[in-house]
């Protein structure tokens, strides 16, 4: 008899279709298993927050630092913010200068105020509700690369390709730290010391998006403002994010984690050629990280840290540009409309049950031909008025689903 009960779900999905080697297949989405260890529930409806207030798409967002009763600051391809306040999304300046494009440009909150980098400048918003933008507050960035910033201690940290520039609230000062010529730095991170910069960069002066040149990582002591350690890696870090005192990293199509003296795999990811930084979101003390039209959750259900699929675009195929997380079990997916310049912008409540999702158990190979006489399927949600319909197939070898029942019945 195969039995699939709570140890299998806490086990996370296999790391591929062919291969059962945890508790079920990766196909599976939608699977919300944090709220109840080890019981298996499907995610809410989403609700669209952007709503035809959205005029672009979604490419980075920054968390309200200052506690100015926001939940989030975004940022979209056409140079325009917005603000988010629980259900109000509220488009407050627009930037009407040089170009904005996922993986380029960098969102952050810095002493009260609110930074953006374009393809060539860093602008300046200021106000908990970005009453007033200075689109020229730093200008001549190096065009068209990728500006990242990050702040340690007092400092923010604005990279330019193999150079970074800093700003202390008061003053700034151009190239303070300078890295050798043949890089360019892709992500700047803290470092879970909380005083060491880590700028990953790629080796190549043409800053180019590419996966397959080798890069490398500096550790950067700010107070000497040169860099004490280089490390060679294989492929240049695409993007970061810290989470739970670790820095998850994103390498061609991997995910892996920064171990203090390389990259260490993680995870194939499926279809995401190239993850950046704002495709990366720490939920609680979980890493969520797309893949192409899904989300991915990686965190513990009570067996060990294992990976498995929250959500997935069901709208079109445009793969997921931004995730953001609002606080208190709740997630913000962007990506683009039916159209260019038709931005979505998703929330659903993990504390709240649904029916979107979809979960495929792993392939079971056997030696001989067999019959299955019983499968047992126990449901203990039902609506509160209505109907309730789930159906469960049975998919073949030659990767048909075939239709074993409908169940309906009434609440």
């Amino acid at each position: 008899m195969i039995t699939i009960d709570a140890k299998t779900l806490i086990q996370g999905e296999s790391q591929s279709d062919y291969i059962s080697d945890k508790g079920f297949s990766p196909d599976s989405y939608g699977l919300n298993l944090t709220k109840t260890r080890g019981w298996l529930a499907f995610i809410e409806g989403p609700t669209d927050r952007g709503g035809a207030t959205l005029t672009g798409n979604i490419i980075a967002s920054a968390f309200d630092k200052n506690f100015s009763g926001n939940d989030g600051y975004f940022l979209d391809d056409e140079g325009n913010f917005y603000t988010i306040n629980g259900a109000t999304f509220t488009k407050r300046q627009t930037a009407a200068v040089d170009t904005f494009s996922l993986g380029t440009s960098e969102l952050i909150q810095f002493m009260g105020n609110t930074y953006a980098t374009s393809a060539q400048r860093v602008m300046e918003l200021t106000g908990s509700d970005l009453a007033t933008i200075d689109s020229g507050w730093w200008t001549g960035l190096t065009a068209n690369i990728r500006h990242p910033m990050e702040r340690v201690e007092s400092k923010l940290y604005i990279g330019d390709l193999n150079t970074i520039h800093t700003w202390n609230g008061a003053s700034s000062t151009s190239a303070e730290i300078t890295l050798p010529t043949d890089v360019n730095i892709t992500s700047l991170r803290k470092n879970t010391d909380g005083k060491t910069l880590i700028a990953f960069c790629g080796t190549t002066q043409d800053a180019s998006h590419t996966r397959g040149a080798p890069g490398r990582i500096y550790f950067i002591d700010i107070n000497t403002k040169t860099w004490t350690r280089e490390i060679d890696i294989d492929t240049q870090v695409e993007g970061s994010r810290a989470v739970g005192g670790i820095i998850y990293v994103t390498y061609g199509m991997n995910v892996g984690y920064f171990n203090g003296n390389g990259i260490t795999f993680l995870k194939k990811l499926r279809t995401s050629t190239t993850t950046y930084s704002h495709n990366m979101v720490a939920m609680e003390n979980d890493l969520v990280v797309r893949d192409g039209l899904n989300a991915l959750r990686f965190g513990d259900l009570g067996g060990g840290r294992v990976w498995w699929n929250i959500f997935r675009n069901g709208d079109n195929t445009n793969h997921i540009n931004c995730l953001h997380y609002k606080g208190d079990n709740k997630m913000l997916y962007a990506f683009q409309g039916a159209s260019a310049g038709t931005g979505l912008l998703y929330e659903i409540d993990y504390d709240n049950d649904g029916q979107s999702g979809v979960f495929l158990s792993n392939r079971y190979v056997f030696s001989e031909k067999n019959r299955v006489t019983r499968l047992e399927l126990i449901h203990e949600k039902t609506n509160g008025a209505g109907t309730t319909e789930f159906s469960a197939y049975y998919r073949d070898t030659e990767d048909n689903n075939n239709l074993i029942k409908t169940f309906s019945y009434l609440n």
